[in-house]
């Protein structure tokens, strides 16, 4: 798995390339509670290079998402590809997370708020 964080005006993004597994998943929390620590939690996750995810990767979303939120703060899913929206939706999941196909439509989804940025 490859991770890459970097930051824009409005959002903190991280990449994320390969597979997310068991054996993966600590370092994928660790650096998204990384990127949780910047003002704002405004988190967008690139997902458009998962070539694969297990179950443990599910619960490092979910914990990110609720880490987010209860700091005010959003999660949003960049290009999922189709096996973690397939395995969002077995789990029962994919309705908890927001979902834009690029940067461009997330910023639009949900733009700053007046007077920020």
């Amino acid at each position: 798995m490859d991770l890459s964080t970097h930051a824009h005006p409005d959002w903190m993004v991280c990449d994320v390339a390969g597979e997310i597994d068991i054996f993966t998943a600590h370092a994928l929390r660790e650096h998204l509670l990384a990127a949780l620590g910047r003002p704002g939690y405004r988190l967008l996750l690139d997902m458009s290079m998962v070539t694969a995810m297990d179950p443990s990767g599910v619960a490092v979303l979910l914990s990110t998402l609720r880490r987010a939120v209860r700091h005010g703060g959003t999660l949003r899913l960049i290009a999922p590809t189709p096996v973690v929206r397939g395995l969002l939706k077995v789990s029962g999941l994919s309705g908890k997370f927001a979902v834009s196909a690029d940067l461009a439509g997330a910023r639009i989804a949900e733009p700053l708020p007046a007077g920020v940025g």
